[in-house]
């Protein structure tokens, strides 16, 4: 599978945001848009490299890796970000919503609205079930060129 071919599509993903590290009660949601995406339907299996087609299964590529932040409260990762920061990143983690268009709706600021846009916009999207990030150096310092963000529903 090439990825040159999984690339210019804008997505968009609501981030929910935990309380702390140990209390996993949602209290924050935010929403970004994703650019340079592609999506597949099925899931990769990498042992063949093929797709595994299965219904209401995909997998998106998301290059736009440079914006990525991991979902933990470590300094510098996603949740421990100060609001005003966290407009200008996303992370993937199990449970946030991947919707694969530019909504205009705004972030939810409930569980409640954050199930609405779930069921509002279930036939383009859904929850992640797995995320996996491709970032690696060279020993230079520069860039793989294949740096992605792969997100599953599976």
């Amino acid at each position: 599978m090439s990825m040159s071919n999984l690339g210019g599509q804008v997505f968009t993903i609501i981030n929910q945001i935990p309380q702390d590290a140990t209390v996993s009660t949602r209290v924050k949601w935010n929403k970004f848009r994703l650019k340079d995406c592609g999506k597949r339907d099925g899931l990769y299996d990498r042992s063949s490299g093929t797709m595994a087609y299965k219904a209401n299964t995909w997998t998106v590529y998301v290059n736009d890796w440079k914006k990525y932040k991991a979902p933990t409260f470590l300094e510098g990762d996603y949740y421990a970000l100060d609001d005003e920061w966290k407009d200008q990143y996303f992370t993937a983690n199990v449970g946030d919503l991947l919707i694969f268009a530019d909504i205009p709706d705004e972030a939810p600021t409930t569980i409640q609205e954050f199930n609405q846009l779930r069921d509002k916009y279930r036939d383009i999207g859904g929850p992640i079930t797995s995320a996996e990030v491709y970032i690696n150096f060279k020993a230079d310092g520069t860039p793989w060129k294949t740096n992605h963000i792969e997100l599953v529903r599976g």
